[in-house]
């Protein structure tokens, strides 16, 4: 195992213990072989959140309940973009929550080196983001589902539709008042289908909600993942309160003032830099930017 891995595992445990951190999330998909990922959990010896793109990976055995696993999209990302994901799913799955200090260990892909410790302040860290990050999702709406989401959205984020950057909105959860405050811009495809065939969590389901992508307006999808409406208008009745950041246009207006007058979360990809921005009660919670280059080897 790399020495610089090694230092930093030593270290990251010697800060999580002084500064009180709850728990270090690890991205396991750095460390090349399953033994050295095995040496490196028995060497951190702390409560840790094993994140994964790989679908067959398993932590370690004999570690139960101090260690938990959370699985993150299969693309390329930033390391900043793989704790922000890391971090939302983990929030989704209630694995952390408002007020915890988290340690994150991550550097680039199967590189074999950790080379990036953070330390994070969930609901404070405001440069990472929003305070209501933390907190659970709407009522209504089911872990998986939000994560198959963020999935679909990095991915289209990242690759676009057959080599074609693409803008659109998911808008989840609280479905009967968000309906209610849109409308059809063009016929719904996704209407008079069985509900069993128009669930985000169907495999099969991918290809048809990216082409589908670059249709105007908003999906509107139940928060047991059924996709109700495409090329939805959104027509809020409500003003946001704050201003987004500047350089958001008009579809991440709609997509905060959306979620500033329901219970829901809005995922938005920007079709000129294919950064995800993620929406919940009026304001942006976080922002996924697209790596610059082939891999994830900027931050």
């Amino acid at each position: 195992m790399k020495t610089l891995t090694r230092s930093m595992v030593r270290h990251a445990h010697a800060i999580a213990r002084e500064v009180g951190a709850r728990v270090i999330l690890l991205y396991a998909d750095v460390v090349e072989e399953d033994q050295d990922l095995a040496a490196l959990i028995k060497d951190v010896d702390f409560r840790v959140i094993l994140v994964s793109r790989r679908v067959d990976f398993r932590a370690p055995a004999g570690w139960g309940e101090l260690c938990a696993v959370v699985r993150v999209p299969d693309i390329a990302l930033t390391r900043a973009g793989q704790i922000k994901v890391a971090t939302l799913v983990a929030s989704a799955e209630r694995l952390v929550r408002v007020g915890d200090r988290i340690l994150c260990l991550t550097g680039i892909d199967r590189s074999g080196i950790i080379d990036t410790i953070m330390v994070l302040d969930i609901g404070s860290e405001i440069e990472m983001f929003a305070e209501s990050a933390g907190e659970p999702l709407p009522s209504d709406v089911t872990p998986a589902v939000f994560e198959r989401l963020l999935s679909l959205a990095s991915e289209l984020g990242v690759e676009g539709r057959e080599g074609r950057p693409v803008g659109t909105l998911f808008v989840l959860g609280d479905h009967e008042r968000v309906q209610s405050q849109s409308h059809q811009l063009v016929i719904n495809p996704f209407h008079g289908y069985p509900e069993s065939e128009r669930n985000v969590l169907d495999p099969k389901l991918e290809e048809t909600i990216k082409e589908f992508s670059a249709i105007d307006g908003a999906f509107i999808i139940r928060g047991d993942g059924v996709i109700l409406n495409a090329g939805r208008y959104l027509a809020p009745r409500i003003k946001l309160e704050e201003p987004l950041p500047q350089g958001l246009g008009t579809r991440h207006e709609a997509a905060a003032s959306i979620t500033a007058n329901t219970d829901s979360i809005a995922l938005c990809i920007s079709q000129s830099t294919g950064t995800v921005s993620i929406f919940k009660h009026g304001r942006l919670i976080t922002d996924i930017a697209k790596p610059r280059g082939r891999t994830s080897d900027g931050f």
